[in-house]
């Protein structure tokens, strides 16, 4: 199981929230690959902008090939890019990024303490050893520290990856699709360690087709398609709008007339089921106009909203008007 202290060295809630105080920028990036030898240019990235503030954790999303590897490859400078920027607070130092990539690879044939030694000694940390033990036991990895990489199961290795990704203590933590190949209980445990870093004062970006995880973990997500940023939205509705769900058992015209004046999103053909757009404060307010009219409310419920109806919007609708 996860630890509850993910930032080596540092409990949880001793950094500040998220501020808006941008930690990574990223301005009119773009990446073509081809050469004077190839017949056609494929443009993997074009012109790609966003902002990462610190603390937030952000989402990636977009269909196969939309250029959302690309995008974390040219930010870590695993590949180099044909124009823009990419802008990193502290002088632009990479060592302020951490990286779990899709695909982890380790030394294989080394233990799971020496896959850590290895890197904070490369990192130059002042204290290798305590450090890579701290970091298997925030894990729980701590009883297989002597044991070869070669025997892990694809989630052991997952939390391997992203130990090495935080030994050096970045500020910002980018993960493509972490969530890939777990088995349910891998999953529940990195959505909970997720989770923890809120309010750590971590950056996190996640790349992943978990539309449900990224609900639950991030609080903003970066749309992409066709090596174009589409979008970045906040996953709660900046305008502090909420969409509320009435269940009535008995409809009739005293609920029609509690509820006059209000924004009726949709009614069920039975009356029954009403959606109302409102904020959230006035929500209990609706509710007792509801019940002193006589209605019997089976089910009140705020709708949140979710990173699937984000998606839909943005993809579905475009690829329809296209």
């Amino acid at each position: 199981m996860f630890s509850v202290s993910p930032v080596n060295g540092m409990e949880v809630g001793h950094m500040s929230h998220s501020t808006d105080e941008a930690i990574l920028s990223v301005k009119q990036l773009s990446k073509v690959y081809g050469n004077r030898f190839t017949t056609k240019n494929i443009h993997a990235l074009d012109k790609a902008s966003l902002e990462l503030k610190i603390g937030e954790i952000c989402g990636l999303v977009g269909p196969n090939g939309a250029g959302k590897s690309t995008l974390i490859k040219l930010i870590m400078g695993i590949e180099p890019k044909t124009n823009g920027e990419v802008e990193i607070d502290d002088n632009g130092a990479t060592t302020i990024l951490g990286y779990v990539p899709e695909r982890p690879t380790f030394f294989e044939d080394l233990t799971a303490y020496y896959n850590l030694y290895y890197i904070a000694k490369l990192n130059r940390l002042p204290d290798p050893d305590g450090i890579s033990r701290k970091m298997l036991s925030d894990f729980g990895l701590e009883e297989r520290r002597n044991d070869i990489v070669s025997t892990f199961s694809k989630g052991m290795k997952q939390r391997l990856a992203i130990a090495r990704a935080l030994v050096h203590s970045p500020k910002v933590l980018i993960m493509d699709e972490p969530f890939s190949g777990l088995d349910p209980t891998m999953v529940f445990e990195l959505r909970g360690y997720l989770k923890k870093l809120k309010g750590t004062g971590l950056t996190v970006l996640i790349s992943s087709h978990e539309l449900n995880e990224l609900d639950q973990v991030c609080e903003s997500i970066i749309f992409i398609m066709s090596g174009h940023i589409v979008k970045k939205e906040d996953i709660q509705r900046g305008d502090g709008k909420v969409n509320m769900r009435l269940v009535i058992l008995n409809p009739g015209d005293a609920i029609s007339a509690a509820l006059s004046g209000l924004k009726i999103l949709s009614v069920s053909p039975d009356g029954g089921t009403i959606l109302i757009e409102t904020t959230k404060g006035d929500v209990p307010q609706i509710l007792a106009r509801v019940i002193g009219s006589g209605g019997q409310v089976l089910e009140s419920a705020v709708i949140q909203r979710k990173a699937e109806d984000m998606y839909a919007e943005v993809f579905m609708k475009k690829g329809a008007q296209e």
